[in-house]
């Protein structure tokens, strides 16, 4: 595994979480739009308590789920804040804490351009240096 994939690999985890929060998001929903008992001449179809209670079950499962991808996420973040805080130039370690820890307003992975114009380095420069910082973390790290 080389140190961009192994950095990169929290976005995963960030992905996988919030498709559980997203999806106990659904269910709720789900579950606030049931109607009263419907019936349809000699037909019932399924009452709204059995329903209900299948959607509170799959929520059940789904937090679940949520709750364990939230503490590998934080766990995995907690262990590459550490690894990158201990780069010996600090150059690599604010580029790698932007490119992998760090993210934008809408919670996606922050771009080389953007981490240039915070840096106020040029893209080029930027791109350098995260391809340094990224191999000197391989040498120590992995």
């Amino acid at each position: 595994m080389t140190a961009k994939e192994y950095l990169s690999k929290i976005q995963t985890y960030r992905r996988t979480m919030q498709s559980y929060a997203d999806r106990i998001d659904e269910l709720y929903h789900e579950a606030s739009g049931l109607k009263a008992i419907v019936y349809d001449k000699d037909r019932v179809q399924v009452s709204p308590e059995q329903k209900m209670e299948k959607i509170f079950g799959q929520i059940d499962e789904v937090a679940e789920k949520y709750v364990k991808a939230r503490l590998r996420y934080e766990q995995e973040v907690q262990k590459r804040i550490d690894q990158i805080a201990g780069m010996e130039k600090s150059d690599h370690e604010r580029i790698l804490r932007l490119r992998y820890i760090e993210t934008d307003s809408n919670g996606e992975q922050i771009t080389l351009e953007e981490i240039a114009c915070r840096m106020h380095l040029s893209f080029y420069r930027t791109a350098h240096l995260h391809g340094e910082a990224l191999e000197a973390f391989r040498k120590k790290y992995l």
